[in-house]
């Protein structure tokens, strides 16, 4: 009979606890914090979104409505249709009867990110522990590290995309459940889940990248056909065919079309910094070093351009070449769906805040998967649960770029953003753990 890998009730030394109830406890004390400066002060970006829920309701221009910022709204219907029952209008607008009040809205947004990012660290650890030989577990419980230690290396960034209001969490928990699902072999249910994250934010659908390797067409017709549904198909249902082909002609017109040529009107390029000290980006990270600071235009030189686009090839191409006999054939039959499916898409995931040309802090919280990875491999391979010294030296350095970015204690760090170079190493790392995978 197969032992359990980690036994969740096995008694936890004080330490263990002390780690668990920061985490809960920080979880918890920022909820307040969040609705004051969300609800009363005005910071973050959660506005946009309920403003969205607002304007797509009532007939008021999508691509139009701004929230207290200036900022305006960039992503398809679906999702300010979910935001329905957030809705927050314009200064002067009454409130529709079915929206909620602003503070509520915000509290009970920023639960149910805390809620999905729980659901998804649990089930991305679930899915490594399957079908792996149990561990000895002396210092540490691995069920219960596998899934705070990322949250515990992470929390800033996490923090931060929930003190935003971003769906950060929302979209995370899509890509872990395109991954875990289509592992298992569940290609509907895995393609619902990358339809879902992509009528979200547009990125997700780099995970279809797997798909086409393997060359399984049936996953990929999946997931055009689902996001057909959700981008097409419900909104036309709840809003009619004429206001949906207005409002993809305003997204196009007003938002993408500027954005994919790098010339985005006036007022789109007012609401996107390229070169802000918290974007993580490559070619964010060499304009600043370049400049000596803030460039004095926002906008990525060519040659930061250019580094941005070869650190992506190059980055692509040894995420390929190394999964090709792992999760991937060339010729033959595919290798059977197996971890190397979950790893390779970790470290894709992981990779997302450096290959994206605007990515902010928030956008670390899809590197837990990668640092769950590399928590178990390094105890699979020890045998044990042990203290990962490599982790916890990373996690120093993480936490320090990120205070030393938002509190700019050391211009240098500012101008580096210690988190750039660290995600890169951590994906090199990454990447050898793939390598290992038979």
């Amino acid at each position: 009979m197969h032992r359990q890998f980690a036994p969740r009730l096995r008694q936890l030394h004080w330490y263990e606890i002390a780690l668990i109830g920061v985490v809960a406890l920080a979880l918890c004390i920022y909820l307040p914090i969040v609705v004051k400066r969300s609800a009363v002060q005005g910071f973050g970006d959660v506005q946009v979104f309920f403003r969205a829920g607002w304007a797509v309701w009532t007939g008021y221009p999508l691509y139009e409505v701004a929230d207290h910022h200036g900022w305006t709204y960039h992503y398809p219907p679906f999702f300010a249709l979910l935001m329905g029952p957030f809705g927050h209008p314009l200064e002067g607008y009454p409130r529709p009867s079915w929206a909620l009040p602003l503070p509520a809205s915000v509290a009970i947004w920023y639960m149910l990110s805390v809620a999905v990012l729980l659901i998804a660290v649990d089930w991305w650890a679930r899915a490594l522990e399957r079908d792996a030989p149990p561990l000895v577990q002396r210092d540490w419980n691995a069920w219960w590290m596998l899934r705070i230690g990322p949250l515990a290396i992470l929390m800033p960034y996490i923090g931060d995309g929930l003190g935003r209001g971003q769906p950060s969490a929302l979209v995370l928990l899509t890509m872990v459940g395109f991954l875990v699902l289509y592992a298992k072999g569940r290609v509907y249910s895995a393609a619902f889940a990358l339809a879902l994250g992509f009528t979200i934010k547009l990125f997700p659908l780099v995970l279809l990248l797997f798909p086409v390797l393997r060359r399984d067409s049936r996953t990929v017709l999946a997931v055009a056909g689902f996001s057909s549904l959700l981008l097409f198909v419900v909104p036309t249902l709840c809003l009619g065919p004429a206001e949906v082909i207005k409002l993809y002609t305003a997204m196009w017109t007003e938002h993408l079309s500027g954005v994919f040529t790098g010339a985005p009107n006036d007022k789109i390029a007012a609401e996107i910094t390229f070169t802000s000290y918290d974007m993580l980006s490559i070619g964010a990270m060499l304009a600043r070093i370049a400049a000596g600071g803030l460039p004095a235009e926002d906008k990525l030189p060519l040659f930061a351009t250019l580094g941005q686009l070869a650190f992506d090839a190059v980055f692509i191409g040894a995420l390929v070449w190394i999964g090709q006999g792992r999760f991937w054939r060339i010729r033959g039959p595919q290798p059977p769906l197996s971890e190397a499916i979950l790893i390779g898409g970790a470290v894709l995931c992981a990779s997302l805040p450096l290959v994206l040309s605007v990515s902010q802090p928030n956008y670390v919280a899809f590197v837990a998967p990668l640092v769950a990875v590399m928590l178990f491999d390094a105890w699979r391979r020890n045998g044990e649960t042990t203290l990962v010294t490599f982790l916890v030296l990373w996690a120093c350095v993480m936490w320090i770029g990120m205070f030393g970015t938002e509190g700019g204690v050391w211009q240098p760090l500012r101008i580096i953003g210690l988190a750039t170079p660290a995600i890169a190493v951590l994906l090199g790392c990454g990447l050898l753990c793939l390598r290992r995978v038979r």
